[in-house]
């Protein structure tokens, strides 16, 4: 984090980069849950996307909090170019 202090001026990354958006990544979880199911109609995605959401884990959102200080060290050693993440 120290190195994130001392260059937040020269990291040239989106300000909204893939790397370090959190719900980017909720999103893509709730996406493949939800194409496990034969959908046919608007209210039946509305019903998948309902439950699929109450059934994320809190582990899955806090495991992607907790990430964040590594990707943000993974963003910084790549100079703002793409990650692992």
């Amino acid at each position: 984090m120290a190195a994130f202090y001392h260059c937040r001026n020269q990291l040239n990354t989106l300000p909204q980069s893939p790397d370090l958006n959190v719900i980017n990544h909720l999103w893509s979880h709730l996406e493949r849950a939800v194409q496990k199911h034969q959908i046919t109609s608007k209210e039946q995605l509305k019903s998948v996307l309902q439950e699929e959401w109450l059934n994320i884990a809190p582990e899955t959102t806090r495991h992607l909090v907790e990430s964040m200080p590594r990707r943000l060290e993974a963003v910084i050693s790549a100079k703002g170019y793409a990650t692992k993440y």
